[in-house]
């Protein structure tokens, strides 16, 4: 069933969605999200202890994550009930951004399969009106809040006005579409400080988000430097800077399936390089159960994706979640 389902909707994203001007397909999948039920049929829901997993001593159900995207608190609300583990907020910054002009999202048909090239330049309300959206949202699952600042000062005012409201909280410092964020991995004796100063000041477990684009200062500095700092969670990473004229800004970040042999790559790298006192979140490329599986098995603790819940649809999650509940029964 599920799978005939994963059917129909790949004839109507590559019939419908895919041809639609990428700002109206946008708006109709967001507006589809705040008002369709989704969340409340049974077929999303896959329940089953053999499933849980922790992150930095939190429950999840399952071990999948629906990466940073959104930040509409019906949109949060609903992912909540579409087979995920947890789900992660957009990045939010200290005070509200516009984020870069149209066009900031262009389409990408690599030989790997369908992807996405944006430069929204983080596009949120800004921590305040965010904390009002979100103090009154049912924690269906855990709740990732996705943070990105241009100081230690930001980063700190921001984990420490999210904490109440968030289960684990991710620091993003390797948005390929904002320079400043972007930079950080290139500025490893700042970045130092703000992994000191964020494990002082944070009162709920931290993620630091990695750039694949930097795995050399990753393995060698930024990663040794998170665990000396009590940060021991790392999302292994984000999109990869791509030049791409289509955009306002004439480059942004690419996500979809080019990025997963590097995304398994970088796992199993790092997995063997720290061994046990690291936990892994695999992000970059996920758009079929076994390309889950295989991260899981290459060490990742846990696996999270966004690309592949628009062109896979919502019922991607259920499908790796039933291909890892038959590797588990017959173990």
């Amino acid at each position: 069933m599920s799978r005939a389902i994963a059917a129909l909707y790949r004839v109507f994203y590559d019939g419908f969605l895919s041809r639609l001007p990428e700002p109206t397909a946008v708006a109709l999948g967001q507006t589809a999200l705040r008002l369709l039920p989704l969340d409340r049929l049974s077929l999303f829901h896959v329940a089953d202890p053999r499933l849980e997993t922790r992150l930095a001593g939190v429950r999840l159900p399952n071990p999948l994550i629906l990466a940073a995207m959104y930040y509409d608190t019906r949109i949060l609300r609903r992912a909540m009930g579409l087979g995920f583990g947890a789900v992660t907020s957009k990045s939010i910054t200290p005070g509200p951004r516009p984020g870069h002009p149209r066009p900031n999202l262009a389409r990408v048909q690599t030989p790997a399969g369908p992807g996405l090239v944006n430069c929204n330049g983080f596009q949120n309300p800004g921590l305040h009106a965010f904390r009002d959206a979100i103090a009154t949202l049912p924690h269906r699952v855990p709740l990732i809040v996705s943070v990105a600042g241009e100081s230690v000062e930001d980063y700190v005012t921001l984990v420490q006005g999210v904490a109440p409201f968030a289960d684990l909280i991710e620091f993003n410092i390797s948005s390929p579409n904002t320079r400043l964020v972007y930079t950080w991995s290139q500025r490893p004796r700042e970045l130092r400080a703000l992994l000191v100063a964020l494990g002082a000041a944070s009162p709920k477990p931290l993620i630091i988000k990695l750039s694949p684009d930097f795995a050399d200062a990753n393995e060698s500095q930024i990663i040794p430097a998170a665990l000396e700092a009590g940060v021991r969670v790392v999302n292994y990473g984000n999109a990869r800077r791509a030049e791409d004229p289509r955009l306002s800004q004439g480059a942004g970040g690419l996500s979809g399936p080019e990025l997963y042999p590097a995304t398994l790559a970088n796992v199993r790298r790092t997995r063997s390089r720290f061994g046990a006192e690291l936990e892994i979140i695999a992000t970059g490329g996920v758009d079929a159960p076994d390309k889950a599986l295989d991260l899981l098995d290459g060490g990742a603790n846990a696996v999270g994706y966004f690309t592949g819940f628009i062109t896979r649809g919502p019922i991607l999650a259920r499908l790796i979640l039933e291909r890892l509940l038959e590797r588990r029964s017959a173990a």
